[in-house]
């Protein structure tokens, strides 16, 4: 099967205001509305939080669609946090510590999340909870494992398989990961597929190292870390120094607390779009998002 996706996801960027001719009430009987979480950031990477209809534009396979709502997103998210503790994260033990905790004390509260570990193999630390006392009690039990390579393709694709299973409403998957060995024998395109399937927000931290490795495993990893962020409405960060992981961790979790979500009118005698363009009429401003079922 070729690598090429039929996505739900969107592809993202800025714009300029384009003018377009409102539907008659006879074609506004008959659109379906859509759904997306959207994340907006200025370019220091902050969130914009005060964004309304007229500044947002969504295109289907180059047409433009009226966008009818936007609002703050509140759905409670279910967060699949998966953290390496093979022998590479060994060094960045005590700084990804410190970001994890503060990671889940921001995010836990309203929103679900689950702890889980991928070095030697895949591990729940702390299924999905509300706690956040459970959640840093989790992260202080992390220990990098010794002589040990990382599987986190196999994290990635375990991850989804449960939020499917949960049938999570807004599920979001955030990989933290020092790039060490990979020893997942999983192939990019089920993961990347999985992720699709489970529509989920993939986002990615990644302690980058010198040497790049050329062996299939790691390249598949880096497919998966860049096309599965890319694709999904989510970011990998790449960093240099084990000390950024509090600062990486803390705006990932400002992104998603700070979504929108937009809904859009579709003419419901369309097949469905292979191509959603989001963009926004400030082109200063970074834009990214995911298509969703209808939200409750």
């Amino acid at each position: 099967m070729s690598d090429r996706l039929l996505f739900r996801f969107v592809i993202v960027g800025t714009a300029f205001t384009v003018g377009f001719t409102m539907p008659t009430p006879s074609e506004a009987t008959q659109a379906q509305e859509q759904h997306m979480y959207v994340s907006v950031l200025d370019e220091n990477d902050r969130p914009v939080l005060d964004l309304t209809v007229s500044d947002f534009v969504v295109r289907e396979d180059g047409v433009l669609r009226e966008v009818l709502r936007v609002q703050r997103a509140t759905e409670p998210m279910q967060v699949a946090l998966l953290v390496d503790n093979s022998s590479a994260a060994a060094p960045y033990l005590r700084d990804l510590r410190d970001g994890l905790g503060e990671f889940v004390k921001q995010i836990s509260g309203d929103h679900q999340v689950a702890v889980i570990t991928y070095g030697d193999r895949p591990t729940i630390v702390k299924d999905y909870t509300w706690s956040v006392a459970e959640l840093q009690q989790a992260v202080g039990r992390i220990f990098p494992r010794p002589s040990s390579g990382s599987l986190l393709l196999d994290a990635i694709y375990n991850a989804a398989q449960g939020l499917q299973r949960r049938e999570a409403a807004r599920p979001v998957i955030v990989a933290v990961t020092a790039a060490g060995a990979e020893y997942s024998n999983r192939s990019y395109q089920a993961v990347l597929r999985l992720i699709e399937d489970a529509g989920a927000t993939f986002h990615a931290v990644v302690m980058t190292t010198d040497g790049a490795s050329f062996d299939t495993a790691s390249r598949y990893r880096d497919m998966v870390l860049d096309r599965g962020t890319e694709r999904t409405g989510g970011r990998r960060i790449d960093l240099l120094r084990g000390q950024f992981f509090r600062e990486a961790l803390e705006g990932v979790a400002e992104e998603l607390l700070s979504q929108y979500l937009l809904v859009y009118a579709r003419p419901d005698t369309l097949v469905p779009p292979e191509e959603i363009a989001l963009s926004t009429t400030h082109p200063s401003l970074t834009v990214r998002g995911r298509s969703v079922g209808p939200v409750q």
